[in-house]
């Protein structure tokens, strides 16, 4: 199993990410790779990344569909892949409804955008579509695309090279491993499908600490509803409900949740859950840094190069 890592989900600044990047070069991350949430760019990142590494993978995870035109995303993913010397994975997803309206963008059919954005980022990193006349000699890089639910997980057999889970639980992810192989089967994409998977994590010594924090940084994911609906496939409905209900989530989220769907506590016990993973079937394990306690983003990434190797 590749171990991948991101970047601080809510951002950091110019100097942390070139020195995580150094971080991840110096160790056994397969791939570094950049969340969007603005003002941040994921693929502004991503190039950054690229600029600070020379044999780590890189990439976004994940550029959000609905902030640029296909052809843009594109371009800027194959200047990606061509100054890294082909290095890019591209992960797309399609965010969140709140994200999204404050935003101003309408989100109409989020599958079928999903399906019609990766066919035209194949299409014009092909030469195939019309409706560029330039076309540019780029190697091909792998296409992710975020998904939680089966429905998704199929779409990405169909489309895509690999899916982004994240808070899933093993057993919900059992079936995204069977809805993706069935999507596959209607696909002319010939490689299987790469299943990764999202694993936040809070490590620190302090076991107490580490899941209190858990508690605490997972609670504005348990208020989306894409999220919401995941726990519940995961088995998490009555934590859901409750939280639907008013109650704060870091009140009623328990450790057997945060220490299932990511990594907590000590190195050696994060190794220990790394090895769950593989056993349920994932290719690529993305470790998302998050502190525990006060924490920086360059002693958070220390702490899963720990992890890591």
């Amino acid at each position: 199993m590749d171990i991948s890592v991101t970047t601080p989900v809510f951002g950091c600044s110019t100097p942390d990410l070139i020195a995580i990047a150094r971080l991840a070069e110096d160790s056994n991350t397969h791939a570094i790779l950049s969340p969007e949430v603005p003002p941040w760019s994921g693929l502004s990142n991503a190039h950054l990344l690229a600029n600070n590494t020379k044999e780590t993978k890189i990439g976004t995870w994940i550029s959000n569909i609905y902030l640029r035109h296909s052809v843009m995303c594109a371009a800027e993913a194959m200047t990606i892949q061509e100054a890294s010397g082909g290095r890019m994975l591209l992960g797309l997803g399609v965010s969140h409804a709140p994200v999204n309206k404050a935003l101003g963008v309408d989100m109409g059919d989020p599958i079928e955008r999903m399906r019609t954005y990766v066919n035209e980022i194949r299409a014009h990193l092909d030469g195939s579509s019309e409706q560029t006349r330039l076309k540019r000699q780029v190697e091909s890089f792998p296409i992710y695309i975020a998904g939680l639910t089966e429905k998704t997980a199929e779409l990405a057999g169909e489309v895509a090279d690999g899916l982004m889970p994240y808070l899933t639980t093993p057993s919900h992810l059992q079936k995204l491993i069977e809805a993706g192989k069935k999507g596959r089967q209607s696909s002319s994409i010939q490689s299987e499908l790469i299943m990764t998977a999202g694993l936040p994590s809070f490590i620190s010594e302090d076991l107490d600490l580490a899941i209190a924090s858990a508690k605490k940084g997972l609670t504005g994911y348990c208020m989306l509803p894409f999220y919401q609906r995941v726990l519940t496939l995961g088995g998490y409905g009555d934590l859901v409900d409750r939280i639907k209900g008013g109650e704060k989530p870091a009140d009623v989220l328990t450790d057997e949740l945060v220490t299932e769907l990511g990594l907590v506590g000590p190195v050696s016990q994060c190794k220990e859950a790394l090895s769950k993973w593989e056993q349920a079937g994932v290719d690529m394990a993305i470790i998302t840094p998050n502190p525990v306690g006060k924490q920086t983003p360059i002693e958070i990434m220390e702490n899963i190069v720990q992890v890591i190797d």
